[in-house]
């Protein structure tokens, strides 16, 4: 009998993806332990693969602290994207306050950002549109702040509020953004809010943005437009 090899660093990062928020804690700490050990003694190939991993599975599993330590050797680029991936996995577990606490915790400032968005996102999920939109606001970054408006107004709608998510929306500084989010509100809207939205999402984004939403409220409209255009 063949004598069984041990699992390599990307094998246990597998495992440790495969181990979601639900597990009891003793299981997921004894596999974090067997995972660091891996990386002190490996021969480091795909290191950053199984430290990612490890990372995740900590902050699922509420242990910040001891995945933020793990981070504190690697450089800037590379730790604040690990710890936004954390702030994210805190987020999806449902510890949306933590997740926000480290989320200003990261220096990165795009790291930073892309964190708030997640917890932004997570927090509508939730049904809690008013404290996403605050954290929203917290977002410096223009382009970034659109992005976790865009979130917010798009729950909005879902929710009913169809006149605060338009409100909301032409308060997006990036008119990308904006159209992209006027685009969203048309596929959620009455078909008269529709159609009028949709006749802003031209102005501001230009067809390329609109044509998408316009087939789904106003059918075969696409092939006219194409036609007109081409004619």
């Amino acid at each position: 009998m063949s004598a069984r090899l041990p699992l390599d660093a990307r094998d246990m990062a597998c495992v440790l993806d495969a181990v979601d928020e639900n597990a009891e804690l003793d299981v997921a700490l004894a596999l974090a332990d067997r995972a660091e050990t891996l990386l002190e003694t490996g021969d480091g190939r795909d290191h950053d693969v199984l430290l990612r991993s490890l990372t995740l599975l900590l902050a699922r599993h509420g242990q910040v602290e001891r995945a933020m330590a793990l981070t504190e050797g690697l450089d800037l680029d590379l730790s604040g994207a690990q710890q936004a991936d954390m702030v994210g996995e805190l987020a999806r577990s449902g510890d949306t306050d933590g997740a926000e606490a480290l989320a200003h915790a990261i220096t990165d400032r795009r790291a930073h950002d892309r964190a708030l968005i997640e917890v932004v996102r997570r927090l509508v999920l939730r049904g809690d549109q008013g404290r996403a939109e605050v954290v929203a606001r917290l977002i410096d970054d223009g382009w970034a702040q659109g992005e976790a408006l865009l979130a917010v107004a798009r729950g909005m709608a879902r929710q009913g509020d169809p006149d605060g998510a338009e409100t909301l929306t032409r308060s997006i500084a990036c008119r990308g953004t904006r159209a992209r989010a006027l685009a969203a509100l048309v596929e959620l809207s009455e078909p008269p809010r529709a159609r009028r939205l949709a006749a802003q999402v031209v102005v501001l984004g230009g067809w390329e943005t609109a044509l998408p939403v316009l087939e789904r409220i106003l059918p075969r409209s696409v092939a006219v437009v194409v036609d007109r255009m081409t004619s």
